[in-house]
């Protein structure tokens, strides 16, 4: 009974007194585990399983799309805004062809950014945006210089 409770209240407390860069790593860290969740109840045939974390991987996605400042990120931020939209895609086609290799993919791709978002706290921004740029160009995500559509809260690079 005060378990799950505690576990709860101490989540919260764990979020609400992180830094940004701290929450930042989390969302990905969650977005990991619920992606590598999905794939295994995909794996397994439990369809529940595959569609909850599915569909919990790709809220956080989302999110982190949602975060993007553009006027502090400049290209970086352009290039995270359209390697999530591949990401979700990607997902989505996973989805729709129960396919655990496109997931698997994404896991890839977003291990990748986590590494350089984790540089960036670290202090490595050239490294970061090395590990950016390779993780855009291997998901194969064109850098066109269309205006997209303005995400604003304040996530700095």
């Amino acid at each position: 009974m005060y378990g799950k409770n505690a576990h709860n209240a101490y989540q919260t407390v764990q979020v609400t007194t992180t830094d940004r860069g701290r929450l930042l790593l989390m969302m990905y860290e969650g977005a990991l585990k619920f992606l590598r969740q999905s794939k295994s109840g995909l794996e397994d045939g439990d369809m529940n399983k595959f569609c909850r974390f599915l569909s919990k991987a790709q809220a956080i996605i989302a999110e982190l799309m949602n975060t993007l400042d553009f006027e502090k990120g400049g290209q970086i931020a352009k290039d995270l805004d359209r390697l999530y939209d591949f990401m979700l895609f990607y997902l989505t086609e996973a989805n729709l062809h129960r396919d655990a290799e496109r997931i698997t993919k994404v896991i890839g791709l977003l291990e990748t950014v986590y590494a350089a978002y984790k540089q960036i706290i670290e202090g490595d921004r050239a490294r970061a945006e090395e590990a950016v740029a390779e993780a855009t160009s291997s998901a194969g995500v064109s850098s066109s210089s269309e205006e997209s559509t303005e995400r604003r809260v304040q996530i700095s690079l």
